[in-house]
């Protein structure tokens, strides 16, 4: 009896352990997760509006700017953005479910075309090696407070290479934030921009976009000065960034997110365990006490 009560005692002392480890972790990532969601939240309108100037002005001007030139697809670049670390509940396993599919329907459209890969997160570097596809750049996750100039790096990969003919189309999946309990895999094509691509995006994302932007009630023209090819050049490179840094930002808050729910359900159930040891402790602990008291009692009994 005296064994299990230690052995009890220790399962209780662990648990303890592990819950203040919990505890401490969904703290921290909830005062993360406020900062990374109100960054998302924030630029939703702006990136939805850079959005739909690109696909108007692809449908004007899709001959001024080769971002807005479709061509036959031989070669597809998909950055994938994951964690660098776990603890985050579903997260990375939809991502992975996302890539998985968007691979197969890469493979059944553009049947000899070659895909190509940046992870920015280990979890994603290491799941692409395991399915074979290993990351021709790895980058790490921008989890703590990304800053514009953080995407440059995979931006100046993904859109030079494109102007090059290097990749023929672009890809981005990512988790896109939708409240503190859901964030949705999604994959959505950077380049070429077109008014198909527009509306794809829509329809995947719902109305979250056009709850904080409402869009154009009718088409227009924009009148370009100095010169159509010279602000296509300058403008166009930055919106498309915009659209990358608006994935880091999704992908930032859903993390926070998802790591504070799940160690939010770990401290509980930790909790929950911890009370049925105390009550299996105490029922063992009033047990023992019952057989001392009838071996005394016993005892007593034969002496007189």
């Amino acid at each position: 009896m005296a064994g299990n009560l230690k052995d009890v005692q220790r399962k209780i002392k662990s648990i303890k352990s592990t819950r203040q480890i919990t505890k401490a972790m969904e703290l921290v990532a909830t005062s993360k997760m406020k900062k990374a969601v109100a960054g998302a939240v924030n630029l939703r309108s702006y990136g939805y509006l850079a959005f739909q100037i690109l696909s108007k002005l692809s449908k004007k001007a899709q001959n001024l700017h080769p971002y807005f030139q479709v061509r036959p697809v031989k070669s597809v670049l998909v950055v994938l953005f994951t964690t660098d670390k776990g603890l985050c509940g579903g997260l990375n396993t939809n991502l992975f479910k996302k890539v998985v599919e968007v691979k197969d329907k890469l493979k059944e459209k553009y049947k000899d075309a070659k895909v190509h890969y940046i992870a920015s997160g280990k979890k994603g570097a290491e799941f692409l090696h395991r399915i074979g596809e290993d990351a021709e750049y790895v980058f790490p996750a921008y989890t703590a407070s990304p800053q514009f100039s953080d995407i440059l790096s995979i931006s100046n990969i993904a859109l030079k290479k494109f102007e090059t003919k290097e990749f023929d189309k672009v890809i981005l999946i990512y988790p896109d934030f939708v409240s503190t309990l859901v964030q949705k895999p999604v994959a959505k094509t950077l380049l070429p921009f077109s008014t198909e691509v527009f509306e794809s995006m829509i329809e995947e994302l719902g109305s979250k976009f056009t709850d904080v932007a409402a869009p154009a009630e009718k088409d227009f023209d924009y009148k370009l000065e100095p010169s159509p090819e010279y602000i296509l050049d300058n403008v166009v490179p930055q919106l498309t960034e915009i659209q990358l840094y608006q994935a880091v930002l999704e992908t930032t808050a859903s993390e926070h997110s998802a790591r504070m729910v799940a160690m939010q359900n770990a401290t509980q159930a930790a909790d929950d365990l911890m009370d049925d040891l105390v009550l299996t402790f105490n029922q063992a602990r009033q047990a023992a006490v019952t057989a001392e008291i009838a071996e005394i009692s016993s005892s007593v009994a034969v002496i007189t």
